[in-house]
């Protein structure tokens, strides 16, 4: 009797997990029954109106002109750094996108950086005053941040002018442009409808 009920045991288990499988397996055809009902139900709406030329998500500075500089010291080499507020710099601007930082570099005399001339930084500007000497200037991006900063490799500059302006531009990842600007500075404030 007890081999009987062994047996009726593992027979009645075995109808109720073949019970469970069908239940599940006709759940599972309702539920893809009523996804493709809706997925077939689905419309895309009308195309908008074509939106205004404008920048494709590119940002731009106004110009600005540092001041005050602050003198620091690194390596024995001084430096003079201006930090310029740039909320729009973030850390996937900076990983995928792209900020180009120009210079008109105005404290100088013409003959060294003609007023008009505008020009990608870094920047190193090499002249003579009583000795040759070279000016590098570059533009150091953190998130939230733009850092202008100057070195003369004679330590011959105490204090910087304040005539020099600067201005960035940012150019969002997915924009055919990469990380040097392939363009000149005009070519690059056309292309975006930027106002020089």
């Amino acid at each position: 009797m007890r081999y009987f009920r062994d047996q009726h045991s593992v027979l009645f288990s075995w109808v109720n997990s073949k019970l469970f499988f069908m239940k599940l397996y006709a759940h599972l055809i309702t539920c893809v029954a009523i996804a493709t009902a809706l997925l077939a139900s689905c419309k895309k709406g009308d195309v908008g109106p074509q939106g205004e030329p404008g920048t494709a998500n590119v940002i731009y500075s106004p110009w600005f002109t540092p001041t005050p500089y602050i003198k620091d010291t690194v390596f024995g080499i001084w430096g003079h750094n201006y930090n310029k507020t740039a909320p729009e710099i973030t850390q996937q601007v900076i990983d995928s996108g792209a900020v180009f930082t120009f210079a008109k570099l105005l404290g100088y005399n013409v003959s060294i950086w003609p007023a008009n001339l505008v020009s990608q930084m870094p920047i190193s500007l090499t002249y003579t005053s009583g000795q040759t000497m070279t000016d590098t200037w570059s533009a150091l991006v953190s998130p939230g941040n733009l850092k202008i900063r100057m070195v003369n490799d004679h330590n011959y500059w105490t204090s910087i002018s304040t005539a020099h302006q600067f201005r960035y531009i940012i150019v969002p990842g997915g924009h055919a442009t990469g990380r040097s600007a392939p363009l000149s500075y005009s070519e690059l404030c056309a292309k975006y409808n930027i106002p020089e």
